[in-house]
């Protein structure tokens, strides 16, 4: 009786250390997976900052060639109005009509941000504010890109009949041959078909409003909100 008595206790022992084994070994591998998911997540969210740092720098870059265009535009048609008064315009019409066009490539880097929405990444991300922060974020760029396409579309005119309206050659030759004769004997006039001046003034005002009331904003509102995601990740993922 008695050692009936002891093998049954040897078995309830080894069946408890089995148990607590098993435990231990669930409990080390989920240690193991949650450990792992908060390394990749602040691998991610650091990447995720390098990439808004790239962002930021090309979006000041755009910032500066719109704030170009929108000046340049505004002394156009500045210019234009003059010239319509007086019956001349100015020879620096046609420089500042050609500079009011400066194209603007948007681009994101999108290193990170693919791999994070196309592995489903995303479900790492514990932070919701940062999480909710770079859906804005995303989210925003295709707005910017649909703004971009109505820009490019008006800057297209924009050139199209600049070319016809103005001497655009004329600075170029200038600035690659200074010393070609040609031009110092025959200097070529800087408007070569005024009566196109007033279509050209109408298609560089829309897309002077494009830019200033649509583009540039949103643009500038862009870095701020990728300044702002970038001290959030400093802040939650040191």
């Amino acid at each position: 009786m008695s050692d009936r008595r002891q093998t049954l206790r040897d078995y309830l022992l080894e069946g408890a250390m089995i148990f607590v084994a098993v435990t231990l070994g669930f409990a080390a591998d989920n240690l193991r997976e949650y450990l792992g998911e908060r390394d990749a997540e602040r691998a991610y969210m650091h990447a995720i900052a390098e990439d808004l740092r790239s962002d930021s720098v090309r979006l000041a870059e755009n910032v500066r060639r719109l704030e170009t265009n929108i000046a340049n535009a505004d002394t156009l048609v500045h210019e234009y109005i003059l010239g319509r008064a007086s019956g001349r315009y100015p020879p620096s019409l046609a420089t500042h009509a050609r500079t009011a066009g400066n194209s603007v490539d948007l681009a994101f880097n999108d290193r990170t941000s693919s791999q994070l929405k196309g592995t489903g990444g995303m479900r790492l991300v514990r932070d919701t504010a940062v999480a909710s922060a770079l859906l804005q974020y995303w989210n925003n760029q295709e707005r910017l890109h649909e703004i971009r396409d109505r820009f490019e579309s008006l800057r297209l005119e924009h050139r199209k009949v600049g070319w016809r309206a103005f001497n655009w050659y004329l600075p170029i030759f200038q600035r690659y041959l200074p010393t070609d004769t040609l031009l110092a004997r025959d200097p070529a006039p800087a408007i070569v078909n005024p009566a196109l001046i007033g279509e050209f003034v109408n298609t560089t005002s829309s897309m002077f409003n494009v830019s200033q009331v649509m583009f540039l904003p949103e643009i500038q509102a862009e870095i701020a909100l990728g300044t702002r995601i970038r001290a959030m990740i400093a802040a939650s993922y040191p």
